[in-house]
C-alpha cells in the first residue's frame, strides 16, 4: 500500500463517493421513506406520536442506511500506475485486478446529480468473457475518476493525434429529420417501468385517469384511438430527436497510438477510451429513409462499449455517408476496402418480398373476421356503435408499418451481400426494418454458419450467420446468398474446407 492511502484521508480516498450509500439502498428505501413523509405531513410533523405509530418502519429503515454505510466501508479501491484494484464482494473479500494495457474499454459516465455532486461513475472492461457485469465499475470522486483516465490514456500525451468532431448543425438537422419512432417507443416505455418502478401503482392510475380525462375533451369530432395513436407516434419521435441529440452533442472521437478517445453528451457527460486492436466489427447502419438520402451513423462493437443502459457505441453519429466512410478512414486505418464476392439482385427479389406481402394480407382478413365475427356481441355492438368505422381506421394504420416493410425488402433484395479479404469479413444485409455494412476482423469471429431449408436447396440460394466473440453472442444474418458463389469465396480466404 502506498504513503497516499494511510490514515484518516487515505482512508476516505480508497472509497467511492459516499453517494453510493444511497444508491445501494435507493432501490427498497423509497417503500419505507415515502409512506413515513406522508404519515409524518398528515399528524402536522408531531414526531412523539410519529416515532411511536412507525417505530417498526423507522427501525427497519435505520437498518438499511447501516447495510449501506457498511457496504461502502468494505467496498475500496487502490489506484496504481499501470493498473487498478478494486476490492468487492461482502467485507471485500473480493479483489479484481485490471491492468491499463489489458483493458479493452473504459467509460466514464456523469449525470447532472452526480456533477453537483463532483461524482463520477467508471466502467472497466476486459476480454474475460464477463456476460453482463463490467470488470470494474466504481462510483468515485471526479478527481479519482479524471487520475485514473489520466493513468489509462498515459501513452498519448506525447503522440500525434486525429480528432473528428461532429458539426453541431448537421447533428441537429439530421437528428430531425431521421429520428426513429420506434426506439423512441421503447425509450418512452423504459421510462414508464423505471418509473413505476419508484412511484407505484397507485400514482400511475392516477395519471392515466388523468390522461383519459383530458382526452375526452378532444374526442367530440375525432376518434379517441387516433389521437392517441398520433399522440404516440409523435411523442416517441420526439423521444427519440431528443435522445439523440443529448446523446452525440458536443460528440468527437481522438484516434492517438492504439486508442480511441471519446467524448460527447449533453445531459449525461461520457468519455470513452477503446482499444482499436479489441475492436470486434464497424457497422454503417441506415434506416430506409437515410439510406435514400445518404445519410448513416457508424457504430463499433467492443466489450463495454455501449453495453450500458441508454448508451449507443457510437464512432460516428449521424452525417453523411461520404464524411462517415472517410471519417472511418482516419479513425480507423487498418481496415481494408474489401470488395464483395456475393450479391444478390432482380432474380432474388421474388424472394425477398414475398414473406413481407403475405403479411400485408392479415389486416384485411382480419377486418373480414371481426366483421363477420362482431355483430353476433350485443354489448360490443352497444359500447362501440362506429365499431365498423374504428375497425377500418385501425386496419388501414397496421397497414402502413407492414407496406413500408416491403419497400424495405425490395431495397433489401439489391443490397444484400457478402465478401470476404485482407483479414475482413464485410457483410450488407437487412434487419428488420434496418440497413447494416458490417465489417469484421476474421480473427473476432467465433463461428461461420452455412444454413440452407429445403427451398433454398432447390433455388441454390442460403443463410450466411456470423458469430463475433465477445461479451454478447453478436450475430449477422445475411439472406438468399447464392451457395456456390459463397463457398468459393470462403475457400480462397480458407474459411471453408471442402471435403
Amino acid at each position: 500500500m502506498t504513503d497516499e492511502y494511510k490514515g484518516i484521508s487515505g482512508f476516505f480516498k480508497r472509497r467511492q463517493h459516499p453517494v453510493k450509500i444511497i444508491m445501494y439502498i435507493a432501490r427498497y428505501i423509497w417503500l419505507l421513506l415515502i409512506p413515513l413523509a406522508k404519515y409524518l405531513i398528515a399528524t402536522r410533523f408531531d414526531f412523539q406520536n410519529w416515532v411511536k405509530t412507525n417505530w417498526v418502519d423507522i427501525l427497519s429503515l435505520s437498518v438499511m442506511i447501516g447495510y449501506g454505510i457498511l457496504r461502502w466501508v468494505f467496498v475500496y479501491f487502490e489506484i496504481e500506475e499501470d493498473s487498478i484494484i478494486s476490492h468487492t464482494g461482502y467485507f471485500g473479500i473480493e479483489k479484481t485486478q485490471v491492468y491499463f494495457s489489458e483493458m479493452s474499454s473504459m467509460s466514464l459516465c456523469q449525470g447532472y446529480i452526480f456533477r453537483l455532486l463532483g461524482a463520477c461513475t467508471v466502467y472497466i472492461d476486459t476480454d474475460a468473457k464477463s456476460i453482463q457485469n463490467t470488470d470494474i465499475r466504481l462510483d468515485i470522486s471526479q478527481k479519482q475518476a479524471f487520475r485514473i483516465y489520466e493513468l489509462a490514456t498515459a501513452k498519448c500525451r506525447s503522440k500525434p493525434k486525429y480528432i473528428y468532431t461532429s458539426r453541431k448543425k448537421s447533428l441537429f438537422i439530421f437528428s430531425l429529420l431521421f429520428s426513429s419512432t420506434l426506439s423512441g417507443m421503447l425509450l418512452t416505455l423504459t421510462f414508464i417501468y423505471q418509473a413505476y418502478r419508484i412511484v407505484g401503482r397507485e400514482i400511475e392510475e392516477q395519471f392515466l385517469a388523468r390522461v383519459n380525462t383530458e382526452l375526452e375533451k378532444l374526442t367530440v369530432h375525432i376518434p379517441k384511438y387516433l389521437i392517441v395513436a398520433a399522440l404516440v407516434v409523435a411523442g416517441s419521435w420526439l423521444v427519440s430527436f431528443l435522445s439523440n441529440l443529448l446523446r452525440h452533442w458536443g460528440f468527437s472521437c481522438t484516434r492517438c497510438a492504439d486508442l480511441l478517445m471519446i467524448s460527447s453528451g449533453k445531459g449525461t457527460k461520457r468519455r470513452h477510451v477503446i482499444v482499436r486492436d479489441r475492436i470486434n466489427f464497424i457497422d454503417y447502419q441506415q434506416s430506409m429513409f437515410m439510406k435514400l438520402f445518404g445519410i448513416c451513423s457508424v457504430q463499433v462493437n467492443c466489450t463495454g462499449y455501449g453495453k450500458r443502459h441508454l448508451e449507443l457505441s457510437a464512432l460516428v453519429p449521424i452525417t453523411t455517408t461520404a464524411m462517415a466512410e472517410n471519417s472511418v478512414k482516419q479513425l480507423l486505418p487498418g481496415v481494408p476496402k474489401v470488395e464483395y464476392d456475393v450479391r444478390t439482385g432482380w432474380a432474388d427479389l421474388r424472394r425477398f418480398v414475398m414473406l413481407p406481402m403475405l403479411v400485408c394480407l392479415l389486416p384485411g382478413v382480419l377486418y373480414k373476421v371481426l366483421c363477420e365475427v362482431i355483430p353476433q356481441f350485443e354489448m360490443v355492438v352497444k359500447t362501440i356503435p362506429d365499431w365498423k368505422s374504428a375497425l377500418t381506421n385501425l386496419s388501414v394504420i397496421s397497414m402502413i408499418p407492414l407496406v413500408w416493410l416491403v419497400l424495405v425488402k425490395t431495397n433489401a433484395a439489391f443490397n444484400t451481400a457478402a465478401g470476404f479479404g485482407g483479414g475482413h469479413c464485410v457483410l450488407s444485409y437487412c434487419k428488420f426494418y434496418r440497413f447494416h455494412r458490417t465489417a469484421v476482423r476474421l480473427d473476432r469471429i467465433s463461428k461461420i454458419k452455412i444454413s440452407r431449408n429445403p427451398f433454398q436447396r432447390m433455388n441454390g440460394t442460403c443463410n450466411l450467420s456470423v458469430y463475433t466473440s465477445a461479451e454478447r453472442s453478436s450475430c449477422h444474418l445475411v439472406k438468399g446468398l447464392n451457395y456456390e458463389r459463397l463457398i468459393n469465396a470462403m475457400a480462397k480466404t480458407g474459411l471453408y474446407d471442402e471435403e
